[in-house]
């Protein structure tokens, strides 16, 4: 199997920048929604608490995801990988994972791919391995077939 993480790191940019995306367009709406709450004497102060609440959320969320996206951007897919550690691209007997931030899964060249974050209990399982020993995630055994 041929994989080009250049492909793989442009399709998780992409799969990122529509999560913001999204994120920003509900701030926005509900930006709106919270600042006529705020004007309009009929509301009780629990649902527009609740609203605010709900803005400050999904603004939080927002945030994380644009760090998400800057971490994401100072990935070289161009490296070569030898062990498993941020960039790297680990293909095992079960799973294809790219480490990078939490994509979930990705169609790249064919091929289902998914990105996972440092902060993955998986991650965790595998951090530093090399191509050709194992790790036990979950009650499953993988075995590292290649990383680049």
């Amino acid at each position: 199997m041929t994989f080009s993480k250049i492909n793989i790191q442009q399709a998780c940019i992409q799969k990122q920048t529509e999560l913001i995306e999204s994120f920003q367009n509900r701030v926005d709406s509900m930006q709106a929604d919270v600042l006529e709450a705020n004007q309009s004497p009929s509301q009780t102060e629990d649902r527009i608490g609740g609203k605010v609440e709900l803005f400050n959320a999904v603004g939080k969320e927002l945030d994380f995801a644009i760090r998400e996206m800057d971490f994401l951007e100072t990935l070289q897919p161009e490296k070569q990988c030898t062990i498993v550690e941020p960039g790297a691209l680990v293909i095992t007997d079960k799973l294809t994972l790219y480490i990078c931030v939490s994509i979930e899964q990705i169609e790249v060249d064919g091929h289902t791919i998914f990105g996972i974050s440092t902060r993955a209990p998986i991650y965790a399982a595998m951090r530093g391995l090399e191509k050709g020993q194992s790790f036990k995630f979950n009650e499953t055994e993988y075995e590292i077939k290649d990383i680049n």
